[in-house]
């Protein structure tokens, strides 16, 4: 516990600096009919949560907060019927520049992205962000009384791990399809983070809360394996 207390204290050092202890909720600007909320993180950055429809009248089990990526906004992905469950609240997360809140793109430059680096930032990191704000929301919201999980499909759900890293009320996570390394292009840019971790570090240092891998690699698998082993966890890593 202390190795993983000072790597995660490093890469909050290295690559999320301008982090504060702990994130606020994030505060609800205006709810858009059907069923969808705008939310603040920080000042000036809007996101959304939408609910999925349910006619489930199984009382809640659990907050699933499913992390959208760019190509992941306009329907349930398919995946989805393997991690969420009968009694689960579903939500999904729009964070910064994803869904109704996308920004113009150039490229070159790609004045958004350039701009966050510049500030020794990234959107990625902004992200992460952005989930542990609606978390804390939907974690306090339900009266801290129903667990909030957290979900994505390649970089959204590397972006999901690393928010359930550094909030505790996030319950655990699951992950479809992860790049295996930051080197991979489809990886979320974090500034610096090789410097302290890789992608299968950042998720071992998830033991011992529950983590489900989908499509992952084996050689990510074994690592993800092996340390949750190392930490007496083992059986709360599921791969599938």
């Amino acid at each position: 516990k202390k190795w993983k207390d000072a790597l995660v204290a490093e890469l909050r050092r290295v690559s999320f600096s301008y982090f504060p202890d702990r994130i606020p909720p994030a505060k609800l600007a205006d709810r858009i009919p059907p069923a969808s909320l705008s939310m603040t993180s920080e000042q000036g950055i809007e996101f959304r949560l939408r609910r999925q429809e349910t006619t489930d009248a199984t009382p809640s089990r659990r907050i699933v907060l499913v992390v959208t990526g760019a190509d992941d906004v306009s329907a349930a992905p398919d995946w989805l019927d393997r991690v969420a469950a009968p009694g689960d609240i579903v939500l999904f997360c729009d964070t910064r520049g994803v869904g109704e809140t996308r920004w113009t793109r150039k490229n070159p430059p790609n004045y958004v992205e350039r701009s966050h680096a510049l500030l020794g930032r990234t959107v990625d990191t902004g992200r992460v962000w952005d989930v542990i704000a609606a978390a804390r929301f939907l974690y306090a919201e339900n009266g801290g009384k129903v667990p909030v999980y957290v979900c994505g499909r390649g970089a959204a759900g590397i972006i999901a791990a690393y928010a359930a890293l550094f909030e505790p009320e996030i319950g655990g996570a699951a992950v479809v399809d992860p790049p295996a390394s930051h080197m991979d292009p489809r990886a979320p840019v974090f500034l610096n983070v090789l410097r302290v971790c890789d992608i299968p570090d950042a998720l071992g240092m998830l033991a011992p809360r529950p983590l489900t891998l989908l499509q992952a690699k084996s050689d990510t698998l074994d690592k993800v394996r092996e340390i949750y082993k190392a930490a007496g966890a083992s059986g709360a890593f599921t791969s599938r």
